[in-house]
């Protein structure tokens, strides 16, 4: 086997454990590097961002982003793969990962910080991981700073009293549709996880940590908590599906949650931002929802809008489409022209690979896959970054043990920015 990775994270970050759980299931292979105060300076001197986490390929190159990361390696078609073969399916992966990404990640952050115990609890967690063996001195100081810098953040997110309900009830709503979808189905798109299951399974498990969430997925969806033990490190069934199979239990989850709320909220921001306002304020299914306008919110949102652009309308997604609220957002390409009927001469320029990959496009690696993959270059304006902009939780990620330092001084770089081709 080839040489490793390494991948620099720490336990209670969900890109961490979005990246390392996809690194298991492709084998790649990779050394688990818990980012503490012992490895602290290496990170430093590796690194090109404060956010986790840090993948370190065998020839030394470094990337940040989970959502590239992940994309990135998946081009490269080493088995198992992630990526539907369905066209239509692979559009709602991108949908569903940045609603994992943009909406479900805030309600994470509330359950971690949002009342006194929990962001007591949560410091605490941060920095025995980040000082593990060693004695410190002014341990519960720093642990008090901790709290402080990450209760700062709450409002910016758009967590408020207000806005509590309207989170707490999104949530409910979510795992219950999904412990209905996980009843019948491994992953959410059949037998093989997708990148969505990983952004998902990421913000899960991290909220399966803490005492309320995790008691509101013991009691109310059982199959998602067992779901989450399993996506730590999942292993492929049977092939993925097409949509018509998974669509019974995966269009109310669409069409009950991700539209009524992260994409509603996600129009509105946009619209705002067009207006050159400073806040969006939206109506939700369970009250107003209010918080600044997020930028990069809207360009990681563009790489979902191109997901469905590059989508042939079929008539069958199309009423998928309506039924669920997303017709009147995206945009398919125009349907593929019909093959030839037997006898007549085919255009030799009609695309009839209905089921080619996502990253069919994409440049494919001349080196080994295990060392030719993402991080062998880093990150730069060019191409977007989910980590350079996501607004909740890679705050909350990278400073999960930067922000045990006696400064508790955190990074601004996120999670969001979204996934190149």
């Amino acid at each position: 086997m080839g040489a490793s990775y390494r991948l620099f994270g720490v336990e209670t970050s969900p890109y961490t454990t979005k990246v390392r759980s996809y690194l298991r299931y492709k084998k790649l292979p990779f050394d688990w590097t818990a980012k503490t105060f012992g490895t602290d300076e290496e990170f430093r001197a590796l690194s090109t961002s404060d956010a986790l986490p840090m993948l370190v390929s065998p020839k030394g190159g470094v990337a940040h982003d989970s959502s590239l990361i992940l994309f990135r390696l998946e081009a490269t078609r080493k088995p198992p793969t992630a990526t539907p073969q369905d066209p239509a399916c692979r559009a709602l992966v991108s949908l569903l990962e940045d609603y994992a990404d943009e909406w479900l990640s805030k309600v994470m952050f509330h359950f971690r910080w949002g009342s006194a115990k929990a962001a007591k609890a949560s410091a605490a967690r941060q920095a025995e991981e980040f000082f593990a063996g060693y004695e410190v001195e002014n341990l519960k100081d720093i642990e008090k700073s901790i709290a402080k810098s990450m209760t700062s953040r709450l409002k910016v997110i758009g967590i408020t009293k207000k806005t509590v309900p309207v989170l707490e009830a999104s949530f409910e709503r979510f795992i219950t549709l999904l412990n209905a979808h996980l009843e019948h189905h491994l992953f959410l798109f059949g037998g093989h996880p997708s990148i969505a299951d990983f952004a998902l399974a990421g913000q899960l498990i991290q909220m399966s940590m803490d005492e309320k969430p995790a008691a509101m997925m013991k009691e109310k969806a059982p199959f998602v908590t067992a779901w989450c033990e399993f996506m730590e490190d999942p292993r492929p069934g049977a092939a993925f599906e097409s949509l018509n199979t998974v669509q019974d239990t995966l269009l109310p989850l669409i069409r009950d949650e991700v539209v009524p709320t992260y994409l509603t909220w996600i129009n509105a921001n946009n619209e705002s931002i067009g207006k050159k306002r400073k806040t969006v304020t939206v109506a939700l299914p369970d009250g107003e929802f209010k918080q600044s306008v997020q930028h990069h919110t809207a360009r990681s949102f563009e790489y979902v809008t191109a997901a469905f652009s590059k989508v042939a309308e079929t008539d069958a997604f199309a009423a998928f489409m309506k039924e669920a609220g997303l017709a009147e957002t995206f945009t398919l390409a125009p349907p593929k022209p019909e093959k030839p009927k037997k006898g007549e001469k085919k255009n030799d320029k009609t695309d009839d690979t209905s089921e080619e990959t996502s990253e069919d496009n994409a440049e494919t690696a001349s080196e080994d896959v295990v060392t030719a993959v993402v991080p062998d270059e880093t990150d730069n304006e060019a191409t977007p970054t989910a980590e350079a902009a996501k607004e909740p939780v890679v705050e909350e990620t990278s400073t999960e043990a930067e922000a045990a330092a006696p400064e508790a001084e955190t990074s601004d770089e996120t999670d969001e920015d979204k996934k190149a081709d």
